[in-house]
């Protein structure tokens, strides 16, 4: 008997659970009279929703926390641990700005859901396929699902892109920051590909830092005052600089003239000349966000996502390092036949076997991302290479007039200025020698010795040069400091002990 009762329980549960589809979905049917449900489909919408949610509606405090803590760099140069909460991994509860009965403000929910990637029984269908990431829940009638995710991917990109009528806010945003693609050693809010934006995490809605504040955290600036004045260059690339800090903020006359926003620089030179200190101080002065682009590392459709997902965060500077490292002519030489991709999260380029057949970069797609149909205002594009003979005219290389080298390059649009930045002039030694060792006379003394014997060296070896003589210095003085003061000491243990 008792068998017989247990095999019907079992015949029930196995209904129950063969029809368990079909009873949510009824269960649903029902209650979608009074409730009404939405669905985020993409990681780009949910976090703009999540970031917009926690920064302007009213939620409940009780809810289930997610806390983490990941290592970032601090202004001041320091590399900690930074603990944060983050929200969005878990149901949270809001209220809605719609009252009903003219008094009550009910309450919506947002839930984070399983991801379920693809067909299990087709592994190779597409992510996108049965992919949810969130659910939003509420009584009917009582969130406007439209607004709310046109004002969240509204204030996404207000964020992520500044503009010319903002350039006020601009000038005051903390905008400095080094992306580098990819960067397959940072986790998924870390790195520049997926869904940053250009925004770093830290300054995101959805984490909360405990301990710190957003403007503690990011990349350490290299000295005070401007960074360029830490730099020497000939008065006609000075001249050039100078045009940068224009072209930032002459969006609306370019477009007036039907001239694109946007410019290019070929920085070509010997090693040491300051080709990346020179970009770098672009950037801090300028307040512009970096993208480093690592060739090698890139195939046809991560370059071009990366270079898509760049223009969001305009005006910025795309800077390609040591082409000729990775371009001889048209021919990229970094990579040699096809082996396993090793991008494993940027860009969604990773199948779901980690096989996947990754092809080089090749350059007809580079120049269609630099200068192509899509013509992408607000980037500043650097390249630079130690060999400008390894460089396709079709990039662009310096132009020879009567003899003389001047800074246009052989093709406008791409690549507008050919620059060359060779050994340190005479002058600028003695105005660097100045800076390092103007409070030591004796060894400023020493290196116009040295000067004067013209001898050619980069700005990075007569740097060098200065920072040992100034170091030594500086260390002979503190000896000195030191010495006399121990001097003080025992003069006066031995008149106490007489």
């Amino acid at each position: 008997m008792i068998g017989m009762e247990f095999l019907k329980g079992s015949a029930i549960f196995g209904l129950v659970v063969a029809l368990w589809d079909k009873i949510k979905s009824f269960t649903w049917t029902i209650l979608s009279i009074v409730f009404q449900r939405i669905e985020l489909t993409t990681e780009d919408v949910h976090e703009a929703v999540v970031n917009y949610l926690i920064s302007n509606y009213e939620r409940s405090k009780i809810y289930d926390r997610v806390y983490g803590a990941d290592y970032s760099q601090f202004r001041n140069g320091k590399y900690a641990l930074v603990a944060y909460e983050k929200f969005g991994e878990k149901s949270l509860l809001f209220k809605s700005k719609k009252r009903i009965f003219w008094f009550i403000r009910p309450f919506f929910v947002f839930s984070k859901k399983a991801m379920s990637f693809g067909n299990e029984n087709n592994p190779n269908a597409s992510e996108s396929q049965n992919k949810v990431l969130s659910v939003i829940t509420c009584i009917r009638g009582t969130l406007d699902f439209d607004a709310l995710i046109l004002q969240a991917t509204d204030n996404r990109n207000l964020l992520s892109s500044n503009h010319e009528d903002q350039i006020g806010q601009m000038e005051q945003q903390d905008r400095f920051n080094i992306f580098y693609v990819p960067d397959l050693n940072s986790d998924s809010h870390h790195r520049y590909g997926g869904h940053d934006n250009g925004l770093p995490w830290f300054k995101q809605s959805a984490y909360r830092l405990i301990g710190n504040k957003p403007e503690d955290l990011g990349r350490e600036f290299t000295g005070k005052g401007k960074a360029l004045d830490n730099l020497f260059y000939p008065a006609d690339i000075k001249n050039l600089i100078e045009t940068i800090g224009k072209w930032v903020k002459s969006k609306d006359w370019y477009f007036s003239k039907g001239i694109p926003w946007k410019r290019g620089w070929l920085l070509h030179g010997k090693p040491g000349t300051g080709k990346t200190a020179l970009v770098r101080a672009f950037a801090e002065d300028l307040n512009l966000p970096i993208y480093v682009f690592s060739l090698s590392q890139l195939s046809n459709k991560s370059f071009t996502s990366a270079w898509r997902e760049m223009q969001t965060n305009t005006p910025c500077i795309a800077l390609i390092e040591d082409f000729d490292n990775v371009f001889h002519g048209r021919t990229n030489i970094s990579k040699n036949g096809f082996f396993p991709n090793p991008m494993t999260h940027n860009h969604g380029e990773q199948s779901n076997d980690n096989t996947e057949i990754f092809t080089p970069l090749t350059f007809d797609c580079l120049l269609n991302c630099i200068d192509g149909v899509d013509k992408a205002g607000g980037i500043f594009t650097i390249i630079t290479t130690n060999d400008i003979t390894k460089i396709d005219e079709a990039i662009g290389k310096p132009t020879n007039n009567a003899g003389k080298t001047g800074f246009i390059s052989s093709r406008p649009g791409r690549i507008d200025q050919a620059i060359e930045l060779g050994n340190i002039t005479k002058e600028n030694k003695i105005l660097m020698a100045e800076k390092f060792l103007g409070e030591y006379p004796k060894e400023l003394a020493e290196i116009h010795k040295h000067i004067e014997t013209e001898l050619k060296e980069t700005p990075a070896q007569f740097q060098e040069l200065c920072s040992q003589l100034a170091v030594k210095a500086y260390w002979d003085s503190e000896d000195e400091i030191q010495r006399q003061i121990a001097e003080v000491t025992k003069m006066e243990r031995n008149i106490n002990l007489n």
